[in-house]
């Protein structure tokens, strides 16, 4: 009787335990399904450095070149016609532990979680990477490279391009009128808080209070278009060079046949980091890509009220899984001291899961 029983209530849990499993996991969340998707990249290069650098960053080195992992994804809230979105995503150092933000093998990026419907936009809060940074991520084929445009601020963009804005919140419209979203956003702390808005950089000294942005873009498939605004008022700012006020941006790029040309304007000399201008052109042969940039930056007290310009060259070679091998060149110079800082780079970014 005892074992008879025994078997009854095992049946019992095991039917129990299926039944919950099949109800529980109902939308399956498989690697890799639009509900969870693992991704990351490998981005590494061997880089030569000559020039007026400071002390020791002359010479050749293997350099890892914001590696990633992440998770994202999306599925049914539960609310009527909306899903539940998210993303969380580590930085590592490939080649070393001590190169990263801060000395950080291993850091945090980005991550959100939010809320998207088809009829009414999406909504995201956490750590992001906001409407102002996505205009030139579109048009810069380099970012995350040796020859990115929002290197140093020096480039042909600021620093307001680069990583992300810490405790936040955007929304971001459906498309309407064939191509066009608007966008706005808000990073914000406690009254008293002496955490930095962003979380790199030069930026990092913009601490307590809040930043806010607005913007619109225009999408085609052949012309992109981006205006963005933004407005910072920190409690407090940590270096004397940089100011509470606002910036502007205005991006663009144009494609017909196997060329494009992109170009960005941005004003952010009332915040201290000057006036931005940047252009490239690309022209693909088969599965390479040959890429020629100029960029310059001026009037940014942040840099020494100097003139910089940036010019570089490079070709990306297309593998599966959007991999690419890449080399370039890359001269910034300083005008107003009539010092530059040269660098050459070759490697692979390889990806998985996008």
């Amino acid at each position: 009787m005892y074992i008879k029983n025994k078997l009854l209530l095992s049946g019992g849990c095991l039917a129990l335990g299926l039944s919950l499993n099949t109800a529980v996991f109902a939308e399956p969340m498989d690697v890799n399904s639009n509900a969870l998707s693992v991704y990351g990249q490998l981005r590494v290069s061997v880089d030569s450095h000559s020039g007026d650098w400071a002390t020791g960053q002359n010479g050749t080195g293997v350099a890892s070149n914001a590696s990633r992992v992440g998770f994202k994804g999306g599925y049914d809230s539960g609310l009527a016609g909306t899903k539940i979105i998210y993303q969380a995503e580590l930085r590592y150092e490939a080649t070393d532990d001590v190169s990263g933000t801060a000395g950080k093998s291993v850091e945090f990026r980005e991550g959100y979680a939010g809320l998207k419907g088809k009829s009414w936009g999406k909504l995201r809060l956490g750590r992001l990477s906001t409407a102002y940074k996505t205009t030139l991520t579109k048009i810069d084929p380099w970012n995350d490279n040796a020859p990115q445009s929002r290197s140093g601020g020096r480039q042909g963009s600021s620093e307001f391009h680069s990583s992300y804005f810490n405790n936040a919140v955007d929304y971001l419209s459906p498309k309407f009128a064939g191509g066009l979203t608007a966008s706005v956003w808000m990073a914000t702390e406690y009254d008293g808080s002496t955490k930095p808005l962003h979380n790199t950089g030069t930026l990092k000294n913009y601490k307590g209070g809040s930043v806010s942005g607005a913007g619109i873009k225009y999408d085609s498939g052949s012309l992109f278009i981006g205006v963005d605004y933004l407005k910072m008022n920190a409690t407090t700012i940590s270096d004397a060079s940089l100011s509470n006020d606002t910036g502007m941006q205005i991006g663009a790029r144009y494609k017909f046949g196997k060329t494009s040309v992109a170009a960005l304007y941005e004003d952010v000399e009332k915040l201290g980091l000057g006036k931005n201008s940047y252009i490239n052109v690309i022209h693909s042969i088969g599965k390479m890509r040959l890429i020629a940039a100029y960029g310059t930056n001026t009037n940014g007290v942040k840099y020494g009220n100097k003139k910089w310009n940036n010019i570089s060259l490079g070709a990306k070679y297309k593998l599966k899984n959007k991999s690419e091998l890449f080399a370039a060149y890359n001269s910034r110079k300083d005008d107003t001291s009539s010092k530059s800082y040269n660098s050459f780079t070759v490697g692979i970014n390889a990806k998985f899961g996008y």
